[in-house]
């Protein structure tokens, strides 16, 4: 064996030890979860899913509504069923489509429509947690309802005020709703599992 040779196993050994050194020393200081998130993106993801959610509201409200004369409001316990069915029914068809260059959610009361490119469960996932979310910020089912027939958009409520409500208002809205869940990711067995806030 040359010496040369003797030279790159031991500069060889000593790299290798010392990458084992930094993982060591570093190990749960580094935080790779968020390191390639864009967060335009995921804002832009994050107000999308909230439109949804609205719509879905809305789609509630009018259903209840279409089922009684409309100059008589729902009773409260309507209201609330038709609120609080809307965050524990499916949310399935919902999947991320390139549009623009940026990632959009797209789906059945998505504006961004066809194409999806990434149909992962976690969607309906997060849509049902944002859902959750955003009614257990909104002082009472009935508020909402409300802002509904009052034709006032429950977009603009949801979604494009001022902290939980502001998820189309902010570039950081924060994380996901849920995503501190240690199952978030085992969507094998979030089918009837539903949590809310």
């Amino acid at each position: 064996m040359k010496f040369s040779d003797l030279i790159m196993k031991v500069l060889l050994i000593s790299l290798l030890l010392m990458a084992v050194a930094v993982c060591v020393v570093t190990e749960g200081e580094l935080d790779f979860d968020d390191t390639e998130i864009d967060e335009g993106a995921d804002a832009a993801l994050k107000c999308d899913a909230c439109r949804i959610v609205a719509a879905k509201f809305a789609e509630s409200f009018a259903d209840i509504q279409g089922n009684i004369v409309p100059t008589i409001s729902p009773k409260d316990e309507e209201i609330i069923e038709a609120a609080e069915s809307t965050c524990d029914g499916a949310w399935e068809g919902y999947g991320v489509k390139i549009m623009g260059g940026m990632e959009r959610l797209t789906g059945p009361e998505a504006d961004v429509k066809a194409g999806i490119v990434d149909n992962d469960p976690i969607w309906s996932r997060r849509l049902q947690d944002m859902c959750d979310e955003l009614l257990g910020e909104t002082p009472d089912e009935k508020t909402l309802f409300n802002t509904w027939a009052s034709g006032n958009s429950l977009e603009e409520y949801l979604c494009k005020g001022a902290g939980t409500f502001g998820a189309c208002t902010s570039d950081n809205w924060g994380p996901w709703p849920g995503d501190d869940y240690e199952d978030y990711d085992d969507t094998a067995d979030f089918e009837d599992i539903h949590d809310e806030f």
